[in-house]
């Protein structure tokens, strides 16, 4: 029986101390390896709604996904990319 992988996007989002995390996409893939793949392209080119001028991008690669800080000209946003298998629902 084969395994339903996700990739999931969770970003930052509200402003100053009322920002919080959501997800953002969920997206379900045959295998592991072809969820991997989509995950580390959207590490590099996923534009979240902020920073609105983006000037540098760090890309971390985490326990199973990555984390990504985007600063902009004022501030610095972030948003986790993972990669996970469904075992239940």
């Amino acid at each position: 029986m084969s395994s339903t992988w996700w990739v999931v996007i969770e970003e930052q989002g509200g402003m100053g101390d009322g920002r919080g995390w959501g997800v953002a996409e969920a997206t379900p893939y045959p295998d592991r390896e072809s969820a991997e793949d989509d995950a580390r392209l959207l590490a590099k080119q996923h534009r979240p709604p902020r920073p609105s001028s983006p000037q540098k991008r760090l890309v971390m690669r985490v326990t199973d996904g990555y984390l990504v800080l985007v600063r902009g000209k004022t501030d610095l946003w972030q948003f986790r990319v993972t990669v996970g298998e469904q075992v239940g629902g």
